[in-house]
C-alpha cells in the first residue's frame, strides 16, 4: 500500500521553518571573535543594527533548530552560549534593562534609543527558553545572571490606586521617545504584550508586589460575535501574540479565571473579520488575505490594527504576513488557507527565508515587502512550531523560572486544579 503525500500544508510549514531558522542564521552575529556575537538585526534593511527583542526570537530558534536537526546540538549550543557571553558581558544596559538598539559589532547603544522594558523581556523570554532547553550548567548560570540582573524595582510606580510598571527609561534630552525631560517613557496600565513582563518579575519580586502589578493594567472590554474580547488600544494582532508565543495559555488560566488562549483566538477572528468588512475599499482584503498587525508597509515601519479596540483603527491595506502567520495555533484553518493561497497566487511574497513580511494591492504598482524583521520573522517561526509540536510553549512553560512564576501570580491549570 503506497504512502499518502503529505498535505501541501505540512510542506509548506517544514519549508516556511526551515527558511526562517536559514533567516536567523544569515542575520545573525556568527562572529566568535566579535563582541556582538549572537546579535540578530532588527530588519534585513539594514545590517548594522541588531534589535534585542530579535535576540530572544533567534535563542528560539536556535532551540527549534536543535529539536528538528536544522543545526546539531553542538552548533546550537555553542550559539546560545556565547550569545548569553554577549548579553551578560558586552551588551549595553541600564540596570539590567537593554537598549533597544545595539550595534551589530561591537554591542554597544544606538544612537540615544531607550532601554526597553519590553524589548529586554522578549530577549529574556529566549534566554529562559535556551536555558530550559539545553539544561547546560554554564548556560543556567548566564541565564540566572541575566535574570537577576533586572532591577524590576527601578521601573514600578504607583498611580491612581494602581501599580504599574514603566514602558521604557531614556536618561538623553533629545533621545528617542523623550518629549520633555530624559527618564521614564509612558507605562504598561493597558492589556497588551507585556504579560511576559510579569512572569519575569515575578521571579524577583515579593509575591504581594507581583501580583498587584499583575492585576494593575487594564483590563478593557469590547465584544465581537457576542463575546466579550479584552482589547489593546488599537487593535494589533502583534500584542495578542508576544507573550502567548511562549507561554502556553491553553493550559492555564489567569488568577481571574481569564482564558488568554481563547482571547487571542476572538481577537484573531475579529482582525480577519474587519479586513472582510472593508474588503470593498483595500483589494488586499479578503477571506484568504488578511492580518493588521505591525511591520514593512510601503511607507516604512507601519502599525496597524482592526476593532474591537480602544482607538479608531488605523488601517491603509498592508496585510501583515507574519501577523496572520502568527495566529495559526489560535485559528488554523483561514491562516492555513492564507498561506497556501499567497504561496499559490503570490509569488513575491515568497523568498529565500519563507514569506516576507507583508504586501498591498491598493498602491500602484502593488506592493511586496522585501524586507524580514527579526522579531516578525521569530514570532511566526515559534507559532508554526507550537502549532506542529508545542516545543516552545512546552520548553518555556515548565521551566522552573515560569513554573515558580505562575505559582506566586496564582495561574491555574485547566480542569480546576491550582498551579502547584
Amino acid at each position: 500500500m503506497s504512502t499518502p503525500a503529505p498535505h501541501p500544508a505540512a510542506r509548506l510549514w517544514e519549508r516556511e521553518l526551515q527558511g526562517s531558522v536559514a533567516f536567523f542564521l544569515e542575520y545573525t552575529n556568527r562572529d566568535p571573535a566579535s563582541p556582538g556575537f549572537g546579535l540578530t538585526v532588527d530588519c534585513t534593511k539594514d545590517r548594522r543594527v541588531a534589535s534585542i527583542a530579535s535576540v530572544g526570537f533567534a535563542l528560539s530558534a536556535w532551540v527549534i533548530a536543535a529539536e528538528r536537526g536544522y543545526l546539531s546540538r553542538a552548533e546550537a549550543l555553542a550559539l546560545v552560549q556565547g550569545t548569553l557571553h554577549t548579553l551578560s558581558a558586552n551588551a549595553s544596559h541600564h540596570r539590567g534593562f537593554f537598549a533597544h538598539f545595539l550595534d551589530m559589532d561591537s554591542a554597544a547603544r544606538v544612537g540615544r534609543c531607550e532601554y526597553s522594558t519590553i524589548d529586554t523581556a522578549l530577549c529574556l523570554n529566549g534566554v529562559i527558553t535556551a536555558a530550559a532547553y539545553f539544561a547546560e550548567p554554564a548556560v543556567a548560570e548566564l541565564a540566572q545572571g541575566l535574570l537577576e540582573r533586572v532591577d524590576w524595582r527601578f521601573i514600578v510606580f504607583e498611580r491612581g490606586g494602581r501599580t504599574l510598571f514603566r514602558m521604557a527609561y531614556n536618561p538623553d534630552r533629545g533621545g528617542d521617545y523623550v518629549t520633555g525631560e530624559p527618564g521614564f517613557i509612558a507605562q504598561w496600565d493597558m492589556a497588551a504584550e507585556q504579560k511576559m513582563m510579569y512572569l519575569q518579575a515575578a521571579g524577583q519580586l515579593e509575591p504581594a508586589l507581583a501580583r498587584r502589578l499583575y492585576q494593575g493594567f487594564a483590563r478593557d472590554m469590547r465584544e465581537y460575535a457576542g463575546q466579550p474580547v479584552i482589547v489593546n488600544p488599537g487593535g494589533n494582532l502583534f500584542a495578542y501574540q508576544f507573550s502567548e508565543a511562549w507561554l502556553d495559555t491553553a493550559r492555564y488560566l489567569d488568577p481571574d479565571g481569564i482564558d488568554w488562549f481563547n482571547n487571542t483566538r476572538l481577537a484573531t477572528l475579529a482582525n480577519r473579520d474587519f479586513c472582510l468588512e472593508h474588503s470593498a475599499r483595500h483589494r488586499t482584503y479578503h477571506a484568504r488575505s488578511w492580518g493588521l498587525s505591525a511591520g514593512d508597509s510601503p511607507w516604512g515601519y507601519d502599525v496597524s490594527g482592526s476593532a474591537p479596540c480602544l482607538e479608531t483603527p488605523k488601517h491603509n491595506g498592508t496585510v501583515s504576513i507574519y501577523g496572520a502567520l502568527s495566529a495559526l495555533p489560535f485559528t488554523p484553518e483561514p491562516v492555513t488557507d492564507m498561506a497556501l493561497y499567497l504561496y499559490e497566487q503570490h509569488p513575491p511574497t515568497w523568498g529565500p527565508y519563507g514569506f516576507y513580511d507583508a504586501y498591498n494591492l491598493d498602491v500602484s504598482p502593488p506592493w511586496y515587502s522585501q524586507a524580514l524583521y527579526g522579531i516578525d520573522k521569530g514570532c511566526s517561526l515559534i507559532m508554526i512550531e507550537n502549532y506542529l509540536s508545542g516545543l516552545i510553549w512546552k520548553t518555556y512553560t515548565d521551566s522552573p523560572a515560569i513554573q515558580h512564576a505562575l505559582a506566586v501570580l496564582g495561574f491555574t491549570q485547566r480542569g480546576g486544579g491550582r498551579h502547584a
